[in-house]
């Protein structure tokens, strides 16, 4: 009798056994099936994502030179419709910060040319950006510069051969604007400013003082660091709006064929013959000139002129390059006035009243005379000596584009942010830079209702 209760005990345990080893490998087999789902809901939000950068990229690249395609645009690029899968609704928003209401975002790119370029930057231009130091311009134009002469409040490799986990400094041109982080004297502060999770909304913890992450000075204002008014990725090509590369006015050909009047055709040709170079074309805007010696019919101490007003200004501006070779030749760090911030255009122009003006003027100024910079003038923003000064930093066009875009499901409230950086300048579109900012959140509140109405 003892014996046969002893079985059963022991068939009892081994049930149990079995039991609890179904239920562990049941359990498994449920936490395996959710991770699977899990990861295919990620997958799914991060092609979604995807699926917004593509229509971001479509539009750059169909309407590269109008803007309301692309700047804010919530038909194209807000809560739109990617896939069902017959459990979750997939859609895409693409959103930058919106300086017209800092309470919600804007559903468009981020234009890089309207930023100042870390890269080729002056020290003056470097000193005005916002809340910039002394030291930390000399230490990164240090850190850029190819030579190993330490400025006075700079650092160059033997201070970072100094530190505890030493490191090469590039001694190049930055990669990111994020690379700052290595620089002497520079944090996350300086280059995020507030903006922590760099949807360029003002949220509770970006304005409480110390009181949580990030630190702040709870001023009701988003501080959005360098991020917010400095690139790395701006240039352009010396050509025209149309493609074609522009014709030098310093002994270049093809004068003739760019629609100049004959007086601003030979204002040229007898200036640059008299031992003139042309440094911009902008030079040419009300210009006299007494000729030095004789030339063409011309006698030695006659006073001439370009010819070039406010009508022929744009032309001048789009066509003509002082630059022998013009084309495929790279130019870095020109602004965009049509896109500048204030705090960008008073680093690099050093007036803030006129970046004030200027950002004041833009809603007026016609669309179809800011295809150059030339409405600067022709609006009466400046005076001709002024726009002459100013001219040579500045640009009226952009090809670098920064992209950012979330993919989410409904009603998973799966999502997935990415950010690129795009290019134009060479015609198809090309992707210089990709990161996933995923982890830090989702960059604002999904209107479930508004999805549910779509």
């Amino acid at each position: 009798m003892r014996r046969r209760g002893t079985v059963l005990v022991a068939v009892l345990v081994i049930v149990a056994l079995a039991a609890l080893a179904a239920a562990a490998l049941m359990f498994r087999a449920q936490a395996e099936v959710s991770a699977a789902a899990a990861s295919s809901r990620q997958h799914q939000a991060y092609t979604a994502a995807l699926s917004g950068l593509q229509r971001a990229i479509s539009l750059l690249k169909a309407y590269p030179h109008d803007p309301e395609m692309w700047y804010d645009n919530p038909d194209m690029l807000q809560n739109q419709f990617v896939a069902d899968d017959g459990t979750n609704t997939w859609y895409f928003t693409v959103y930058a910060y919106n300086a017209a209401d800092t309470e919600t975002v804007r559903n468009g790119v981020i234009d890089e040319a309207g930023k100042v370029n870390l890269n080729v930057a002056p020290e003056q231009v470097l000193l005005a950006l916002p809340n910039l130091t002394y030291e930390q311009v000399d230490c990164l134009l240090d850190y850029r510069d190819g030579d190993s002469e330490t400025r006075e409040q700079g650092a160059e490799q033997d201070y970072y051969d100094q530190l505890a986990h030493p490191y090469m400094i590039k001694n190049g041109l930055l990669g990111t604007v994020e690379e700052l982080l290595l620089v002497k004297g520079f944090d996350a502060r300086t280059v995020y400013g507030e903006d922590y999770n760099l949807n360029g909304l003002l949220e509770d913890n970006e304005d409480d003082g110390d009181d949580s992450f990030p630190p702040d000075n709870g001023d009701g204002e988003l501080n959005r660091g360098l991020l917010g008014v400095a690139t790395i990725w701006s240039y352009e090509f010396d050509v025209d709006n149309e493609g074609n590369p522009r014709v030098s006015m310093n002994g270049g050909r093809g004068l003739e064929q760019v629609g100049l009047s004959d007086q601003t055709i030979e204002f040229i040709q007898l200036y640059v013959a008299d031992g003139n170079p042309f440094t911009h074309p902008s030079q040419l805007l009300e210009m006299r000139y007494e000729l030095k010696r004789d030339q063409r019919g011309h006698r030695r101490g006659e006073s001439i002129e370009s010819g070039v007003g406010a009508e022929d200004l744009p032309i001048v501006l789009d066509k003509l390059t002082v630059l022998p070779g013009g084309g495929r030749r790279p130019m870095l760090g020109l602004i965009n006035v049509n896109t500048a911030s204030v705090a960008a255009l008073t680093a690099v122009l050093q007036d803030e009243e006129l970046a004030r003006r200027i950002v004041g003027a833009r809603p007026d100024a016609p669309a179809e005379g800011r295809g150059t910079t030339a409405w600067l003038y022709t609006e009466n923003v400046v005076t001709a000596d002024r726009f002459k000064e100013i001219a040579p930093r500045l640009t009226a066009r952009s090809f670098q584009y920064r992209v950012r875009c979330v993919g989410y499901g409904w009603p998973c409230g799966q999502f997935r942010v990415i950010e690129a950086i795009v290019d134009v300048a060479a015609g198809s579109p090309r992707m210089l830079y990709q990161r996933d900012l995923t982890r830090l959140g989702i960059p604002f509140a999904i209107d479930a209702e508004q999805l549910q109405r779509e």
